[in-house]
């Protein structure tokens, strides 16, 4: 049964059409591809294949009244023109090219996936679909940092960007996408949809938290807590089955509570919280989830608010249109060199702020592009078509933007791309509802 629905063979998957089976077969490519480690030209080349496909998926006279009906698309292509003009302002040309080649999949996912149609059904596939290859992923890092431990006896193998070592993903990128696979397996369990395996979904429930809780991502922790708790708490409320709620908030505060005590390194990660004073000419190491937690070091709290000073005098200076995209490298190196900030020069610190990255690049202009059509206009979008999903996965990225660059990654530019363009693939604002059809109908 499993196989059957997994290649659509089933009693709904031969319902979808030959156009939305070969989108799945692409998205499917495009996860798996994703997590292969030191295989960039693969997912590359399917990212490539997708954005080809979208042009057969539905026409071309379709994606131009799309566009206009979803306004957050249309600011997304805004916000990368913003990046081509700036990069013929900026006087680091290839940086500028280099930061563009970068940052494609914020062109190429907004044209894909935000000009198509998707039916509510193939979208529960494709999140299903993505949560049995992420658990897959999250499964084959264990498995080699126990094989690893096993070898040297270093439990910090167990851990944090060791963990997700094999997949060549940093520990925040992972947890991000954990996060966004354990709210999918709610969606679905709470959908009632017929297709998946409810024992299934609960163990790999189970399983992503805990590999959630060894990569110790701060900022992806918190929200998940936190939307788990809204969500048990909402239970409660709704559906007035109090003794269910209280259970499953008593579950998780103490399954926490157990994990934080068989697992410390994790908790050394929140120690870092306690001590957010420095000093920029400061030549001390950096703190780690393997080491002991002292003042006088520099940790993940108090590099990003020495970070964020340097990042906000520089935007204040140039707060209309920011330092272009080519020269923000630069020019976030020449504060740091004036305020002796050799830490961060040395280890070429980025802003560690979506937010503020955007700002200094493109001033406030390219900010209040990037917030309304990146967050504001899909959450709305959500919210006001009851798009649960839809909801979490935007505040998810909202967050995550707090604490880091995602653009100044490649990674981080594709989730985005990927996830916040794919929130909007199945809305259809005309009458202010969504309606399922087939590809190209409309």
């Amino acid at each position: 049964m499993f196989m059957r629905t997994l290649f659509l063979k089933d009693e709904t998957g031969t319902d979808f059409s030959r156009k939305e089976k070969m989108l799945y077969v692409l998205i499917a490519g495009f996860f798996i591809s994703f997590y292969l480690r030191s295989h960039p030209v693969i997912n590359n080349s399917v990212i490539g294949l997708l954005f080809i496909f979208s042009f057969y998926y539905n026409g071309l006279r379709e994606k131009v009244r799309l566009l206009w009906q979803r306004k957050a698309v249309l600011l997304m292509l805004l916000f990368f023109l913003l990046h081509l003009i700036s990069s013929l302002f900026s006087s680091n040309k290839q940086e500028a090219l280099d930061m563009l080649a970068l940052r494609s999949p914020l062109l190429l996912f907004p044209v894909s996936l935000g000009l198509i149609v998707i039916s509510g059904k193939l979208k529960d596939r494709i999140l299903w679909l993505y949560n049995l290859v992420t658990t897959g992923a999250a499964a084959v890092c264990l498995g080699w940092a126990l094989v690893l431990y096993r070898q040297t006896g270093n439990a910090a193998l167990l851990y944090n960007d060791s963990l997700s070592d094999a997949i060549g993903k940093q520990s925040i990128y992972f947890a991000l996408m954990i996060n966004l696979a354990v709210f999918s397996w709610v969606y679905l369990l709470n959908k009632r949809v017929s297709f998946i395996n409810r024992g299934l979904a609960y163990c790999s429930i189970l399983f992503l938290l805990f590999i959630h809780f060894l990569l110790a991502s701060r900022m992806n922790m918190i929200v998940l807590y936190t939307c788990l708790l809204g969500y048990a708490v909402y239970y409660i409320i709704r559906r007035r089955k109090i003794l269910e709620g209280l259970i499953l908030v008593m579950g998780l505060v103490i399954g926490a509570f157990l994990l934080f005590k068989m697992f410390p390194k994790t908790f050394n990660r929140f120690r870092e919280l306690g001590y957010t004073e420095y000093q920029f000419n400061n030549k001390a190491v950096e703190s780690h989830y393997n080491m002991e937690v002292t003042a006088d070091q520099w940790n993940g709290a108090n590099i990003r608010l020495a970070i964020w000073q340097c990042g906000w005098e520089l935007a204040r200076t140039h707060w209309l249109t920011g330092v272009q995209l080519g020269d923000k490298e630069d020019r976030l190196m020449e504060v740091y060199r004036e305020k002796d900030f050799q830490f961060a020069v040395k280890t070429q610190r980025n802003l560690h702020s979506n937010y503020l990255d955007v700002l200094v690049s493109f001033g406030v202009i390219g900010l209040l592009l990037f917030v309304t059509g990146y967050l504001l206009l899909p959450l709305l979008s959500c919210l006001r078509q009851h798009d649960g999903i839809g909801v979490f996965i935007v505040l998810a990225f909202a967050a995550a933007f707090f604490s880091e660059t995602y653009f100044d990654r490649s990674m981080g530019a594709v989730l985005a791309g990927f996830f916040l363009s794919f929130v909007l693939s199945d809305k259809r604002l005309a009458a202010g509802k969504v309606t399922d059809c087939p590809p190209g109908t409309a």
